[in-house]
């Protein structure tokens, strides 16, 4: 959202954006399965209340940048601590609720982060109108964070009680690091574990999210405030997708428990890369007509998260979800993301934007949601095998 300010106070090209998100994506890669091992020894709460709260100092700091390196440097030093807050969220989420309950739950979660998105996203395009409109961003951003902190060490009531410990010796990292290793490689024997890190690793949906605004602001011609518009319908079709998707999910799951979760996961891929691609052909000079397709895409989107996660918790042991969305999430996901974004930056430049996204969003995500097909015969076979080693957790 505040891309096109800082483009102007900068002078920088539509690649910039792309090497913005893969800087901080890169970021998170490395330091999301180092968070999810401090929240195995550590409180969870606390652990998340730092990265997801206390974290957003560096957000403020890169809001008063001098200059666009500068920028990068501490955007990424942001995002390397937001990356533990997922992996470590969708573990807590795990341990509380049960298999034919987490598709609804996911839901209701990713939906308030949409919520959030969508209220904040016409603030964040009123701020067009300041000279220093995006500095102003990031220090609201950074600050809301700082709140959030707070608010997860005072109502945040983890079901699994870990004890405060000491710090460790050095014969406790290497035992932390070894056992970090046995779990990975447990991870990746589990066959639909490996199908889903290569779905994810080709998924181009993301770039839609992050140029969807740049995209009417430089093909299609509307203002930065104007086209921030088309973030809120995206956002509550989001909200939709997420809330309504994971009561789907969890009938359809019910109905069909082998493969009811492959289906829904295929049809939201097709389904995006369709609206995707007639978004990206039509010109209209109303932005209602992409406020209405841009809430069809929120829809798909929204299904993404409230289909995968339930998927990789029905699959890996309770003790390993953490490390499973540190790995696929936040490792995988995050550098795929920040992949594509620095390509479709790239080709922006080179080819025009329009292009780059037809490519990356809509030809990447339909042959990924073709090649999801490959799911159904190893995640019946691994679904079927976990529920005799798990515990949940109940709470309330």
């Amino acid at each position: 959202m505040m891309f096109p300010l800082m483009r102007d106070a900068f002078g920088l090209s539509a690649a910039a954006l792309g090497t913005i998100t893969a800087v901080a994506k890169v970021a998170g890669a490395a330091t999301s399965v180092p968070w999810a091992m401090l929240g195995r020894r550590y409180s969870r709460r606390s652990v998340l209340a730092i990265c997801s709260g206390f974290w957003g100092v560096w957000i403020i700091a890169a809001g008063t940048s001098t200059n666009f390196t500068a920028f990068l440097v501490l955007y990424s030093i942001g995002a390397a601590g937001f990356a533990g807050s997922g992996a470590i969220a969708l573990e807590i989420l795990g341990d509380v609720y049960a298999d034919h309950h987490r598709g609804r739950a996911t839901g209701i979660l990713y939906a308030g982060v949409a919520v959030i998105t969508g209220a904040s996203a016409p603030v964040f395009g009123s701020l067009a109108h300041f000279d220093n409109g995006w500095r102003y961003g990031y220090l609201l951003s950074g600050t809301v964070c700082l709140m959030v902190g707070v608010l997860v060490l005072v109502f945040l009531d983890d079901p699994r009680h870990q004890p405060a410990r000491h710090a460790p010796r050095r014969g406790d990292l290497a035992a932390e690091v070894r056992k970090a290793g046995d779990g990975l490689r447990e991870l990746l024997r589990i066959r639909s574990f490996r199908y889903l890190l290569a779905q994810r690793l080709f998924s181009g949906q993301n770039v839609m999210m992050t140029f969807g605004i740049v995209f009417l602001v430089e093909e299609r011609g509307f203002s930065t405030s104007t086209a921030a518009v088309a973030a809120v319908p995206f956002s509550l079709g989001y909200v939709v997708g997420t809330l309504l998707g994971g009561r789907v999910l969890d009938r359809l799951h019910l109905a069909l428990p082998r493969s009811g979760r492959v289906v829904m996961l295929q049809v939201s891929q097709l389904g995006f890369a369709a609206i995707a691609f007639v978004t990206l052909q039509i010109t209209a000079e109303n932005i209602a007509s992409y406020a209405a397709l841009f809430a069809m895409l929120g829809l798909l989107q929204g299904q993404v998260p409230v289909v995968n996660r339930p998927l990789v918790m029905a699959v890996v042991p309770p003790h390993l979800r953490a490390m499973a969305f540190a790995v696929s999430v936040y490792l995988v996901e995050s550098l795929a993301y920040g992949g594509y974004a620095l390509l479709t930056g790239y080709l922006g430049d080179q080819i025009g934007l329009r292009s780059s996204l037809v490519l990356i969003t809509a030809g990447l995500t339909a042959a990924n949601g073709l090649a999801s097909a490959a799911l159904y015969r190893p995640y019946a076979r691994d679904s079927a095998e976990k529920p005799h080693r798990e515990i949940t957790i109940h709470a309330g």
